[in-house]
């Protein structure tokens, strides 16, 4: 299941300021000293910086451990590793359990990701009942790709839904190929979705750097996603020079937006 994806809210920043010591080793057997006594968000931010340099036991327990309003978006997370395999066994029955707890805590990205599922996957029997309930709720909760989907069912025309259903059905090279196409065509949300391959390798080469560039032309377009996750690269040094100030400068445009995690972010740097 690739839908995760889009919705990382998952892309939370790792700064050095905010996070002192993230060199803990996924043979850990504890969490990191002074995990528990951190805000929900700095939780989120530092089970994140495991999850992407590929710690996934230790970012698996410090989700497990996440409370307050960070859990709906910690349960998510849970979901991901089981649904893509990452760190444990792979089990879409244990990721649907850790999805539906998410949705119903409140997380959108979650009742999304369980219409898709429902709508797409081929690992479960499609239930188009199910998959409607889960997308109403996202649509409800301001998911524009969930409602997006919902006119899908309704044999409502759009050439990023069907990129979407490509890759929910697994047909990740197809899904890129026509990424590129669209995003050759100037269509932002093909370049946003493109640079999110990039920077995972899925349906193509691995290349940060081309996600970057990606993310960028997006950002510039106006696309809050992009906007934060360039953000992300600009802060950490990822895929571009470290930039803090370029960093601050992206996440202001996409706070702007009122894209939460960016607004969070900068609430928790004093900016």
């Amino acid at each position: 299941m690739r839908f995760w994806l889009r919705f990382c809210a998952v892309w939370v920043i790792w700064l050095s300021l905010l996070l002192p010591s993230v060199g803990w080793s996924q043979a850990d057997s504890e969490l990191p000293d002074g995990f528990m006594s951190e805000k929900p968000s700095i939780q989120l931010f530092k089970a994140y910086a495991e999850f992407k340099m590929a710690n996934y036991e230790m970012a698996k327990m410090m989700w497990q451990n996440i409370q307050g309003n960070a859990r709906p978006e910690a349960l998510f997370n849970l979901g991901i590793l089981y649904d893509e395999g990452k760190g444990v066994e792979a089990s879409l029955t244990q990721a649907i359990q850790y999805y539906e707890a998410a949705a119903q805590a409140g997380s959108r990205a979650a009742a999304y990701q369980l219409g898709a599922i429902y709508l797409h996957d081929k690992r479960i029997a499609s239930d188009k009942a199910l998959a409607n309930h889960w997308l109403s709720i996202a649509a409800l909760r301001g998911d524009k790709d969930a409602a997006r989907m919902l006119g899908r069912l309704e044999n409502v025309n759009d050439d990023m839904v069907e990129v979407r259903v490509l890759l929910a059905e697994g047909k990740d090279v197809e899904a890129a190929n026509q990424l590129i196409t669209l995003a050759e065509l100037g269509n932002i949300d093909a370049k946003a979705e493109l640079a999110w391959l990039y920077e995972a390798g899925i349906g193509v080469k691995k290349d940060l750097n081309q996600a970057a560039t990606l993310f960028a032309q997006a950002a510039e377009g106006g696309s809050a996603d992009a906007q934060y996750a360039i953000a992300v690269m600009s802060l950490t040094g990822t895929g571009v020079v470290k930039d803090k100030a370029a960093g601050i400068q992206w996440l202001r445009k996409a706070a702007a937006q009122h894209h939460p995690s960016a607004i969070k972010v900068l609430v928790e740097l004093n900016e």
